[in-house]
């Protein structure tokens, strides 16, 4: 092997079997922390994203290849499964994807001017809408009786269990009053970690997904917008462009209302999640955006 960057000591054994089987010439080591994902080359010159899993996620690992196997063939612009199989010894396993050259939106957004911005999202809008045009892979109970639950015990836990503040208690509010919003909504096939972390943009212009959240697939479409980030000064016009684009036009103010719901119920639930950080941030942002939740439509869509 030519080259080994930022492999910590614990890996090189498990990498070492890869190395053979999957013949690697140089490899390099993502993601800092829990997850394991690198970049290979091959002998062949092929590049590839090598993702591992402990084996005891092997269920969530198949059904993870049978989403990407299924967007795939849809035409999907996502990144391929190649390959994936159980090894050392049977405790871990791998998936090998094809690479993408270039740069996820979080490192490419901010170098944009404005109008490119702005075409960029209606890009990644056009892409999304396709994507949620296919019917989920799996049978699943109606929307409105899974999210309520979710929303529901997210509320009684605050309620029994932590320190009350104004703002959640504000955000409780209007989550248990809002549940109406839930009623009679479609479920499709979703991305399940819709962020700019997980759109890859190609030097030749082109828009990629990555990162399925898998076994989060089959969700109320617009579920998939939530995760906007609390600074948007770097790229509000690439959110204006994803909603339009999207749409085709302007979003119906139900989308709005949808929206509002699902970024206030991530807020809610992050501070109640000891492991999320700048949960605190993140409530003040959301009721800044919405006017304590008195808008649906975000102030930085109004620029």
């Amino acid at each position: 092997m030519e080259k080994i960057n930022n492999i910590l000591a614990e890996d090189t054994n498990m990498l070492n079997e890869l190395v053979q089987k999957l013949d690697i010439k140089i490899i390099e080591r993502l993601v800092k922390g829990h997850e394991k994902k690198f970049y290979i080359e091959t002998l062949n010159g092929d590049k590839r994203l090598l993702r591992i899993n402990d084996i005891k996620h092997y269920e969530w690992t198949k059904n993870d290849a049978c989403a990407y196997n299924y967007i795939t063939a849809a035409g999907i612009n996502v990144m391929r499964l190649i390959d994936m199989d159980v090894f050392f010894e049977g405790t871990l396993s791998y998936q090998l994807f094809t690479w993408y050259d270039g740069n996820d939106l979080v490192d490419a957004l901010p170098s944009m001017k404005q109008e490119e911005q702005f075409s960029v999202g209606i890009k990644t809008g056009n892409l999304l809408r396709k994507l949620h045009a296919l019917p989920p892979l799996f049978e699943i109970e109606p929307w409105s009786i899974r999210y309520k639950r979710i929303v529901q015990e997210k509320i009684k836990f605050y309620e029994d269990n932590t320190d009350k503040t104004l703002n959640m208690d504000l955000l409780a509010y209007y989550l248990q009053d809002n549940l109406d919003l839930l009623s009679d909504r479609p479920q499709t096939f979703t991305h399940g970690d819709f962020n700019t972390e997980n759109i890859m943009y190609t030097p030749d212009g082109q828009i990629g997904l990555i990162d399925l959240g898998g076994g989060k697939n089959s969700n109320d479409p617009w579920w998939d917008f939530c995760e906007i980030p609390n600074d948007l000064n770097m790229a509000p016009h690439f959110y204006i462009g994803l909603f339009k684009g999207y749409f085709k036009g302007e979003p119906p103010l139900e989308f709005f209302h949808l929206l509002s719901y699902y970024i206030a119920f991530g807020a809610f639930e992050g501070l109640l999640d000891s492991t999320c950080e700048n949960a605190s941030e993140r409530i003040k942002c959301v009721l800044n955006w919405f006017n304590d939740m008195k808008n649906s439509i975000p102030s930085w869509y109004l620029i």
